[in-house]
């Protein structure tokens, strides 16, 4: 670890960060939760971390694959039935064959 945080203040650790790597990071951030838990540089430190993983997504040009395009729905055809004198209306649906 390049430095212990319990010596500094969160100003102080939190201008340190930048530069450190993946490792180094999270030995702060351990014995940062082992020492004094402090919340703002917990917080700081898992910033750092996160910036750098998306900068080496940039780097390495890893990309998510995109989500398979959805299944079209099958076609339909709405078919309506005259009225008779004294009954509902109907309506049913019907699955066109292709």
């Amino acid at each position: 670890m390049s430095f212990d945080p319990m010596d500094l203040t969160v100003r102080e650790a939190t201008a340190r960060l930048p530069g450190l790597s993946d490792e180094e990071l999270s030995a702060v951030y351990d014995a940062e939760l082992e020492g004094k838990g402090r919340k703002t540089l917990l917080d700081e430190v898992t910033a750092a971390r996160d910036s750098m993983r998306e900068d080496e997504v940039e780097i390495t040009g890893n990309v998510q694959e995109p989500a398979p395009a959805p299944v079209a729905a099958p076609e339909r055809e709405i078919i309506y039935r005259p009225a008779r004198p004294g009954s509902a209306a109907a309506a049913y649906v019907k699955l066109k064959k292709g």
